[in-house]
């Protein structure tokens, strides 16, 4: 399931929670009642507090030191052990 879909469900099953539905149907109708009971503010706060964690951990690894957590790394290889560690979780969040 891809992360729009994630925050849909989780969007149409925060509206059940507060207990109020558009629309409640089956079977021929699941599509249908599945559109009526988005709810698209929930879906965009969702995205907008992911597109804000995400930032929030690229200016974080952007300014970490990996030689701190790894004494044994001379400064040289802890800058490419930065960049390839930033890119590997950059590629990691664009997948999610």
């Amino acid at each position: 399931m891809s992360r729009q879909e994630d925050f849909i469900e989780a969007g149409i099953q925060y509206r059940f929670e507060q207990g109020k539905p558009m629309a409640i149907g089956g079977g021929n109708f699941y599509e249908m009642t599945r559109e009526m009971n988005r709810t698209k503010p929930f879906e965009e706060g969702a995205e907008h507090g992911y597109q804000y964690a995400k930032k929030m951990i690229e200016d974080y690894l952007l300014c970490v030191e990996l030689s701190n957590f790894f004494p044994t790394l001379s400064d040289g290889d802890a800058d490419k052990g930065k960049e390839a560690l930033t890119k590997s979780i950059k590629e990691f969040l664009e997948e999610m």
